[in-house]
Protein backbone atom coordinates (compact mmCIF):
# COMPACT_ATOMS: atom_id res chain seq x y z
CA UNK A 1 0.00 0.00 0.00
CA UNK A 2 0.92 3.46 -0.72
CA UNK A 3 1.59 6.29 1.73
CA UNK A 4 0.04 9.35 1.31
CA UNK A 5 2.40 12.11 0.83
CA UNK A 6 1.44 15.62 3.38
CA UNK A 7 2.72 19.30 2.82
CA UNK A 8 4.47 18.94 6.08
CA UNK A 9 6.46 15.66 4.82
CA UNK A 10 7.18 17.47 1.81
CA UNK A 11 9.29 20.20 4.20
CA UNK A 12 10.42 18.22 7.14
CA UNK A 13 12.38 15.24 5.11
CA UNK A 14 14.71 18.02 3.48
CA UNK A 15 15.23 19.64 6.98
CA UNK A 16 15.77 15.82 8.42
CA UNK A 17 18.88 15.69 5.72
CA UNK A 18 19.71 19.26 7.21
CA UNK A 19 19.19 18.08 10.54
CA UNK A 20 19.76 14.30 10.62
CA UNK A 21 19.05 13.72 14.17
CA UNK A 22 16.04 15.93 16.20
CA UNK A 23 17.73 18.37 18.06
CA UNK A 24 16.90 21.83 19.39
CA UNK A 25 18.50 23.24 16.40
CA UNK A 26 15.68 21.85 14.24
CA UNK A 27 12.94 22.86 16.76
CA UNK A 28 14.85 26.49 16.96
CA UNK A 29 15.17 26.52 12.93
CA UNK A 30 11.43 25.73 12.34
CA UNK A 31 10.44 27.99 15.05
CA UNK A 32 12.44 30.82 13.44
CA UNK A 33 10.99 30.29 9.79
CA UNK A 34 7.56 29.71 11.16
CA UNK A 35 7.51 33.15 13.55
CA UNK A 36 9.13 34.92 9.99
CA UNK A 37 6.72 33.73 7.75
CA UNK A 38 3.68 34.64 10.29
CA UNK A 39 4.90 38.53 11.03
CA UNK A 40 5.67 38.71 7.14
CA UNK A 41 2.24 38.54 6.55
CA UNK A 42 0.53 40.04 9.54
CA UNK A 43 1.78 43.23 8.62
CA UNK A 44 2.36 45.20 5.77
CA UNK A 45 5.45 47.61 5.62
CA UNK A 46 4.68 51.13 6.43
CA UNK A 47 6.44 52.43 2.72
CA UNK A 48 4.72 49.62 0.84
CA UNK A 49 2.49 51.17 -1.53
CA UNK A 50 -1.02 49.92 -0.73
CA UNK A 51 -3.31 47.91 -2.95
CA UNK A 52 -5.92 51.00 -3.77
CA UNK A 53 -3.40 53.20 -4.91
CA UNK A 54 -2.38 51.01 -7.77
CA UNK A 55 -6.05 50.71 -8.41
CA UNK A 56 -6.60 54.01 -8.84
CA UNK A 57 -4.00 55.57 -10.82
CA UNK A 58 -4.55 52.88 -13.54
CA UNK A 59 -8.34 54.19 -12.98
CA UNK A 60 -7.25 57.86 -13.50
CA UNK A 61 -5.35 56.49 -16.55
CA UNK A 62 -8.40 55.15 -17.91
CA UNK A 63 -10.60 57.89 -16.63
CA UNK A 64 -8.04 60.76 -18.52
CA UNK A 65 -7.67 58.61 -22.24
CA UNK A 66 -11.69 58.75 -21.82
CA UNK A 67 -11.99 62.56 -21.41
CA UNK A 68 -10.17 63.66 -24.23
CA UNK A 69 -11.93 61.23 -26.19
CA UNK A 70 -15.61 62.78 -24.80
CA UNK A 71 -13.37 66.14 -25.34
CA UNK A 72 -12.93 65.30 -29.12
CA UNK A 73 -16.37 64.43 -29.40
CA UNK A 74 -17.69 67.57 -27.87
CA UNK A 75 -15.61 69.15 -30.03
CA UNK A 76 -16.84 67.57 -33.12
CA UNK A 77 -20.49 67.79 -31.99
CA UNK A 78 -20.04 71.42 -31.81
CA UNK A 79 -18.54 71.88 -35.10
CA UNK A 80 -21.59 69.68 -36.67
CA UNK A 81 -23.98 72.42 -35.24
CA UNK A 82 -22.05 75.31 -36.69
CA UNK A 83 -20.20 74.24 -39.95
CA UNK A 84 -20.06 77.60 -41.49
CA UNK A 85 -17.96 79.25 -38.70
CA UNK A 86 -21.40 81.65 -38.22
CA UNK A 87 -21.02 81.91 -34.21
CA UNK A 88 -17.94 79.92 -33.01
CA UNK A 89 -14.71 80.50 -34.73
CA UNK A 90 -12.73 78.24 -32.62
CA UNK A 91 -13.62 76.01 -29.98
CA UNK A 92 -10.65 74.26 -27.83
CA UNK A 93 -10.39 72.30 -24.44
CA UNK A 94 -7.02 73.11 -21.97
CA UNK A 95 -5.35 71.08 -19.58
CA UNK A 96 -7.44 71.55 -17.13
CA UNK A 97 -11.03 70.84 -19.26
CA UNK A 98 -12.00 74.43 -19.78
CA UNK A 99 -13.31 74.75 -22.83
CA UNK A 100 -12.11 78.09 -24.81
CA UNK A 101 -14.53 79.80 -27.83
CA UNK A 102 -13.74 82.68 -30.01
CA UNK A 103 -16.85 83.57 -31.22
CA UNK A 104 -17.49 85.00 -34.54
CA UNK A 105 -17.81 88.56 -35.48
CA UNK A 106 -21.44 87.85 -36.60
CA UNK A 107 -22.30 87.22 -32.53
CA UNK A 108 -23.71 90.65 -30.60
CA UNK A 109 -22.60 90.97 -27.43
CA UNK A 110 -25.68 91.08 -25.25
CA UNK A 111 -26.49 87.29 -27.00
CA UNK A 112 -23.38 85.68 -25.66
CA UNK A 113 -23.76 85.00 -22.08
CA UNK A 114 -27.12 83.23 -23.52
CA UNK A 115 -24.81 80.97 -25.68
CA UNK A 116 -22.33 80.35 -23.30
CA UNK A 117 -25.74 79.18 -20.97
CA UNK A 118 -26.95 76.89 -23.71
CA UNK A 119 -22.98 75.32 -24.30
CA UNK A 120 -22.83 74.83 -20.48
CA UNK A 121 -26.00 72.94 -20.92
CA UNK A 122 -24.91 70.27 -23.39
CA UNK A 123 -21.27 70.49 -21.91
CA UNK A 124 -23.27 69.06 -18.66
CA UNK A 125 -24.52 66.33 -20.54
CA UNK A 126 -20.92 65.39 -21.83
CA UNK A 127 -18.95 65.87 -18.48
CA UNK A 128 -21.58 64.67 -15.79
CA UNK A 129 -20.47 65.69 -12.14
CA UNK A 130 -17.72 68.05 -13.01
CA UNK A 131 -17.51 71.22 -12.03
CA UNK A 132 -17.42 73.20 -15.69
CA UNK A 133 -15.88 76.22 -17.11
CA UNK A 134 -16.02 78.18 -20.31
CA UNK A 135 -13.99 81.02 -21.51
CA UNK A 136 -15.13 83.36 -24.21
CA UNK A 137 -12.95 85.65 -26.11
CA UNK A 138 -13.39 87.95 -29.39
CA UNK A 139 -12.07 87.28 -32.79
CA UNK A 140 -9.15 89.54 -32.76
CA UNK A 141 -5.69 88.96 -32.63
CA UNK A 142 -4.39 87.43 -30.31
CA UNK A 143 -8.11 86.78 -28.72
CA UNK A 144 -9.50 89.15 -26.28
CA UNK A 145 -11.35 87.34 -23.41
CA UNK A 146 -15.18 88.41 -22.90
CA UNK A 147 -16.12 86.21 -20.33
CA UNK A 148 -16.35 83.09 -18.31
CA UNK A 149 -19.24 80.84 -17.63
CA UNK A 150 -18.87 78.70 -14.69
CA UNK A 151 -21.32 75.49 -13.79
CA UNK A 152 -21.03 74.19 -10.20
CA UNK A 153 -21.86 70.81 -10.44
CA UNK A 154 -22.57 69.98 -6.80
CA UNK A 155 -25.15 73.00 -6.79
CA UNK A 156 -25.93 73.12 -10.64
CA UNK A 157 -25.70 77.11 -9.88
CA UNK A 158 -24.17 78.66 -13.87
CA UNK A 159 -22.91 82.03 -13.22
CA UNK A 160 -21.61 84.45 -16.02
CA UNK A 161 -18.92 86.46 -15.64
CA UNK A 162 -18.28 89.42 -18.15
CA UNK A 163 -14.78 90.47 -18.51
CA UNK A 164 -13.69 94.01 -17.50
Amino acid sequence: MRRKQCFWCGVFKPLSKMFPRPSSTCLLFCCTLWSGLSASNASVPANAPPFTFQRSSTVYLETQSNLKERQAAFLIKIRKADPQYQTIQRAVFNEKNELGLIFSRNVEMDKIPALMRAMLIQMARAFPGQDLTILGYAPSNPPRKIGTARLNARTRDMTYTPER
